[in-house]
């Protein structure tokens, strides 16, 4: 039995792709332009970061964000209202698992909404998924940082 569990974890580790440190700097730069294309309000861009299916949490505690979000809302004459964020990522981590990457971060900085300023530090969780070459974003969750423990 041991040698099976032995044999059957070589296997799954050379059969993988290789990870590479180029893997997370990659992943941590498509985040960082996504979070450009945020902050300049260019939403094609933005949309096109995501995966057909992609799902999300949003910081603000309400239920989840599914796939078909826009069509629906588009469909009950609804519209999501987003704050303007100017927030930068602080104590990035991504590991990689062959063509999925599970990133964590913060993000600091400030949200405007309904011409109110207010600063934020979010903690973010984000699995991003390699497909044809570039990284798609396949969920997000972002919830405030509720404990003063940690300078961002």
């Amino acid at each position: 039995m041991t040698r099976k569990i032995l044999g059957i974890t070589l296997l799954l580790i050379f059969a993988s792709p290789p990870v590479t440190a180029d893997d997370a700097a990659d992943v941590r730069a498509t985040i960082e332009r996504h979070y450009t294309a945020i902050h300049s309000d260019q939403i094609e861009s933005v949309l096109n970061d995501h995966l057909k299916d992609m799902t999300m949490f949003l910081a603000d505690g309400t239920v989840l964000w599914e796939h078909d979000w826009a069509e629906v809302s588009e469909r009950m004459g609804a519209t999501a209202v987003f704050g303007a964020l100017n927030v930068r990522m602080s104590s990035f981590s991504a590991q990689i698992y062959g063509d999925v990457a599970v990133a964590t971060f913060y993000l600091v900085g400030t949200e405007t909404r309904g011409g109110k300023i207010r600063d934020i530090t979010n903690r973010v969780s984000a699995i991003w998924v390699k497909s044809d070459g570039e990284w798609k974003e396949a969920h997000h969750h972002e919830s405030p940082l509720l404990g003063r423990g940690h300078k961002h």
